[in-house]
């Protein structure tokens, strides 16, 4: 059975703002399991890393996972996750121009991924669409999977963005087996499907940075079980062919209908997961 939660990031104003507030919220709507972004973790955060720990301990709130930027300081990562707590540091995203840009990225990863195992942690790679770019034939998701080892690189599949990459979740989750460890199951709104690939609206061969996803990227998300993605499919080919420890929605601010108050958007995102098979929320 997969773990249900939030990926918090749509919620992140809200967290900063009145931390234990919003964290008492999410409680209450059933959730039980958070993953952080790096966002949510700034000056801005206003109690003590130790401090907001309790407040999820009082509250029944576990914490696996928090996702970080290339650019974060890796020890600083480590240090945060046995304050607070969690068993996954995830690459939120990262940009590669060749095949050869990717196989570098490998031997960086597992040199990370070593350290984080080193520290009790697990290191892991979280895909957007733009990881679908072809090179030599190989899409340079596939050429992480291939060419990171298992034993300090694994990965969370966000299945919304896979089906924006011009793919099929259920057979990349089937493709990828237990490298994958969790997943961001959100949906795909119908009014995108017209250029249903991120690919059909970019250049041909383009160098992707974060400049070019500023420019060409857009938010093609919406509230889970409203979209045209087969969500049950999903989970079921995530039961059947990976090792899939935890589920999380993630909100879009841009299309929910919701989008005015997104702790709304949170109630009504765990409502619609629970009709789902194979999730569990204790």
């Amino acid at each position: 059975m997969i773990k249900g939660g939030l990926q918090a990031c749509s919620v992140t104003d809200l967290f900063l703002s009145d931390t234990y507030g919003t964290l008492k919220k999410l409680a209450g709507y059933g959730y039980r399991y958070l993953e952080s972004a790096g966002t949510m973790f700034t000056p801005e955060l206003k109690p003590e890393l130790s401090e907001l720990k309790k407040m999820m301990d009082d509250l029944g709130i576990c914490h696996p996972s928090k996702h970080f930027n290339i650019s974060d300081d890796i020890h600083r990562e480590i240090d945060i996750l046995h304050i607070i707590g969690g068993d996954y540091l995830v690459l939120a995203s990262d940009f590669f121009r060749s095949s050869e840009d990717v196989l570098k990225r490998c031997e960086e990863y597992n040199k990370t991924g070593k350290l984080c195992k080193e520290n009790g942690i697990r290191y892991i790679y979280h895909n957007h669409a733009h990881e679908f770019q072809k090179f030599e034939g190989k899409s340079a998701l596939e050429i992480l999977v291939e060419n990171t080892d298992p034993e300090y690189v694994n990965f969370e599949i966000d299945t919304m963005w896979v089906y924006r990459g011009g793919e099929e979740p259920v057979e990349i989750l089937k493709q990828f087996g237990d490298r994958v460890k969790m997943l961001h199951v959100d949906d795909f709104h119908p009014k995108y499907m017209e250029h249903r690939s991120f690919f059909d609206s970019v250049p041909k061969n383009p160098v992707i940075d974060g400049a070019f996803m500023g420019k060409y990227n857009i938010d093609v998300a919406t509230d889970i079980g409203t979209g045209v993605m087969d969500i049950q499919s999903v989970l079921d080919a995530a039961a059947r062919y990976c090792d899939v420890e935890y589920g999380f929605i993630e909100l879009s601010s841009a299309n929910s209908a919701y989008r005015e108050d997104m702790m709304k958007a949170a109630e009504f995102g765990i409502r619609a997961l629970k009709k789902y098979k194979g999730v569990v929320f204790e």
